[in-house]
């Protein structure tokens, strides 16, 4: 080989083609997405065997974070105040369940109202939004 032949330059190897790039990207996020509904389907699923007794409604578990956050609590104090809350959202519960019927009724005469005021297409997709008491999922009723 002599100085003055061609010498032949190769290119270098690709580091990742665009291809490869869009599939891995893709693959990421079905994996993120895949695993953000497995969380809601597993916190699902653990407050259903858990029971809604056991969990205070999101007002209750704010107003424990809030009094918490402004008044210092110890983890005692936390306890307590907890059990209070919890206590009590048992007789509230009670109570609820007693005029769950009166109120169940007041929201189905309003409904009847509302779709008497609607033309049929709108009667067919008011069905499916209408008022309701309590869960929406048929399966907790």
């Amino acid at each position: 080989m002599s100085v003055s032949d061609p010498v032949a330059v190769t290119p270098p190897p690709p580091r990742g083609s665009t291809r490869t790039i869009v599939i891995a990207s893709i693959i990421v996020i079905i994996a993120f997405v895949a695993g953000v509904f497995t969380g809601i389907f597993a916190e699902h699923v653990w407050r259903m065997r858990r029971g809604p007794r056991h969990i205070p409604p999101m007002a209750a578990r704010a107003m424990i974070e809030r009094l918490d956050h402004r008044l210092d609590l110890t983890g005692e104090q936390r306890a307590k105040i907890e059990q209070v809350i919890d206590r009590h959202h048992a007789r509230i519960e009670e109570i609820t369940a007693a005029t769950r019927p009166q109120v169940r009724r007041e929201l189905d005469a309003a409904n009847a109202e509302i779709e008497q005021i609607l033309t049929p297409d709108q009667r067919e997709k008011f069905q499916k939004m209408r008022m309701r008491l309590g869960p929406r999922h048929p399966r907790r009723r």
